[in-house]
């Protein structure tokens, strides 16, 4: 047996042996799986304890976040089965950064078919990166049509809150023409999650005749409807968001994600103000942490605001592919929700 696949024995033994912790140094052998080595982790995987498996996903995806030449995408597409829902929703979470046009049927099966809540609401999330590459067309037409029409389906249908405002969420990257009827019934709703997601959505859009409904939630009282203006306004590249975000900036002491999405917004905004801002921010910082993101921040100004940022497609209603209106055609606006109302594995 060759001296690595050897090594990856080892590996698995102390992934199995629950007197010890998983030793962290290992988790980035499970980058890259080979053929073998998937075959030998499918074999000891459904004996696993699952708050061993829990524990293995979450470390890897804390491992993905920092390093970026890392990729755990084997691993996760082969727990997308598992029995545990937990586990299946970690390894949704673990294929974010996966552009496999395969991906999208998986998905859709589990939004639509899943019997946890949260499994259903993973999946219509990650959906939106699909729709996203739709917009680019980077992914087959056949899948691009039907992934929007999936979540269509399931914004209009009666699964739970959670999981139909995931799929709003998603669809806030798509240009078709029946998205803002959507959106804007969200933000007629009487519900604080909807409007959280229809604030997600419209940055999604990057659409400015969002711009006043943007405008008018930075400053909610509510924590998360604010979180959500204040990132709208830095995706729409709102102007008129400027003075309001450096408002809050100055009250928002104590509330660290809420500075942190303050700042990138206005790096993406840019203008008049903002670089001598950051600037001065930077000389008196006395935290690291947000040292380091003004930096990014001033890095991303400097760039324009496409720094780690997809860049939305701007099509007009008229360039969206005739197929597609047609085939979508029947979602008019009385078929809006009004009112809250198998897993696949990959064969390798």
């Amino acid at each position: 047996m060759a001296e690595n696949e050897t090594n990856f024995t080892h590996i698995l033994e102390a992934l199995t042996n629950y007197n010890q912790p998983f030793p962290p140094r290992m988790l980035r052998n499970f980058s890259d799986l080979t053929s073998l080595r998937l075959r030998e982790l499918k074999a000891v995987w459904p004996a696993l304890k699952r708050e061993r498996k829990i524990a293995l996903l979450e470390d890897l995806e804390t491992v993905a976040e920092s390093d970026t030449l890392v990729n755990f995408d084997e691993l996760a597409k082969m727990s997308l089965s598992d029995e545990d829902p937990s586990v299946r929703v970690l390894s949704i979470r673990l294929l974010w950064e996966c552009e496999e046009s395969r991906l999208v049927p998986i998905f859709t099966e589990m939004m639509l078919s899943d019997p946890a809540e949260d499994v259903r609401a993973a999946a219509a999330s990650a959906l939106g990166k699909f729709v996203y590459l739709g917009e680019l067309d980077a992914i087959p037409d056949a899948l691009r049509i039907s992934s929007l029409q999936n979540l269509f389906d399931v914004v209009s249908g009666e699964d739970l809150s959670m999981v139909r405002r995931r799929a709003l969420e998603s669809l806030g990257y798509s240009s078709h023409s029946k998205v803002p009827a959507l959106i804007q019934n969200a933000l007629a709703k009487e519900d604080t999650q909807w409007l959280t997601s229809a604030l997600y959505a419209i940055g999604r859009s990057a659409d400015e005749k969002w711009s006043e409904v943007v405008l008018s939630h930075l400053d909610s009282p509510d924590s998360e409807v604010k979180f959500e203006a204040v990132r709208a306004a830095g995706e729409i590249t709102l102007e008129d968001a400027r003075e309001p975000l450096f408002d809050i900036l100055e009250t928002a002491n104590d509330d660290q994600e809420l500075r942190f999405a303050v700042i990138w917004s206005l790096s993406q905004i840019g203008g008049q103000g903002v670089k001598r801002k950051l600037e001065e921010m930077v000389k008196r910082c006395t935290d690291d942490e947000e040292g380091e993101w003004l930096e990014k921040a001033l890095e991303n100004l400097e760039l324009g605001g496409d720094l780690d940022s997809m860049e939305m497609l701007e099509l007009d209603e008229d360039q969206i592919d005739s197929d597609e209106e047609e085939d979508l055609d029947d979602y008019d606006e009385e078929d809006l929700p009004d009112e809250d109302i198998e897993d696949e594995e990959f064969e390798n």
